[in-house]
């Protein structure tokens, strides 16, 4: 695997031997290694006297090497959140002379794995996940405890999971599936059914957990058939709603923005007209949502806003000052657009 940085040509003692010998952490070898800031005087030092003992003595000073670097470990890049997120926080960091480099695990934990270990070795300052065990609802989180007890410097996006002393940026997937029920609602809509992500991820519990908590405030019951749970994909939002929109909704709201286009796709199948006869609404807010046809209804994350919050919590805890360690949550916006609107009873009584 390539990491697209490239690796001094001197030979160079193993990380864990200095680290052992200096008794310090194996990123902080490699941040002296590299000539990155962030290291104190005397921390230094005892790593540049263990090199020198083990034969090693070209150590760059702290400016030698002009840019910071940072490993975002991301899902696929075809899923537009993480694209635009990876260009958000990548922008900013850019500010701060940092430069990104990226991996793509999408579902694949082993690759998580082997992304950490390749930009710890090659030195990165800091990491950030965008995806991987975090945001799992029962994921192994001892590969971020691992980073911890390195002092490896890292942020986390996306999940809810908490117990690690790092910055968590979450989206508030609770809210925005209360704000879509309200929304529908207040169409007249009461037959509400959700197409739900995989539940193996923290973000869709939280989603159904919004989703009935808005139905409980409404004092509506949720239908027999009412929730399908299936891939964050567009073929997992048409086979969910095809499923569902058998049972008589006239409403879904959808885990993400591809989920809710492949239930606009189902519902054409159907013969049912929208937003005449079902009114879809999905999630993430992605700009492509508002050329679809008709224009999609959904719930804004605001990447911008985020993007920043990540960068600036990363160049935190690579400085050591640790401003942002908390968890953080980001309130989706609605935009009402054409796939949703008035239940057809409520339109009757109108004319």
């Amino acid at each position: 695997m390539r990491s697209g940085v490239t690796l001094p040509a001197v030979s160079r003692p193993p990380l864990r031997d200095v680290a052992a010998r200096a008794g310090v952490s194996e990123p902080t070898v490699s941040r002296v290694l590299n000539g990155r800031h962030g290291v104190a005087e005397r921390t230094r030092a005892r790593v540049i006297q263990a090199l020198s003992e083990l034969g090693y003595t070209d150590v760059p000073s702290p400016g030698r090497v002009s840019r910071g670097a940072v490993g975002i470990i991301s899902g696929e890049l075809t899923n537009p959140v993480f694209s635009e997120l990876t260009q958000r926080i990548s922008e900013r960091l850019a500010r701060h002379d940092i430069v990104t480099s990226i991996g793509v695990a999408s579902t694949d934990l082993l690759a998580e794995e082997r992304y950490v270990e390749e930009f710890v070795n090659v030195g990165v300052d800091g990491l950030i996940f965008l995806t991987g065990r975090h945001a799992e609802f029962e994921g192994d989180l001892g590969i971020y405890e691992r980073l911890v007890a390195q002092a490896m410097p890292f942020v986390l996006v996306n999940g809810s999971r908490t117990g690690l002393p790092v910055p968590h940026i979450v989206s508030d997937e609770e809210m925005a599936a209360g704000r879509a029920v309200d929304h529908l609602v207040s169409l007249g809509h009461r037959r509400i059914g959700c197409v739900l992500g995989t539940r193996r991820y923290v973000s869709a519990h939280r989603f159904e957990e919004g989703y009935d908590r808005a139905l409980a405030r409404h004092e509506i019951q949720r239908p027999d058939v009412a929730m399908v749970e299936t891939a964050f994909t567009f073929e997992g939002g048409r086979a969910g709603a095809t499923r569902l929109l058998s049972n008589g909704l006239t409403a879904l709201i959808c885990g993400n923005d591809l989920m809710a286009l492949g239930a606009v796709q189902a519902a054409r199948s159907l013969s049912l007209a929208i937003p005449g006869e079902v009114s879809v609404v999905g999630y993430d807010g992605t700009d492509f949502t508002a050329t679809t046809e008709p224009p999609l209804t959904t719930l804004r994350q605001p990447f911008g806003d985020m993007g920043e919050m990540v960068a600036d919590a990363m160049v935190s805890e690579i400085n050591g000052t640790h401003r942002y360690r908390d968890t953080y949550l980001f309130v989706a916006e609605l935009l009402a657009r054409r796939s949703t609107g008035a239940h057809v009873a409520m339109s009757a009584v109108g004319n």
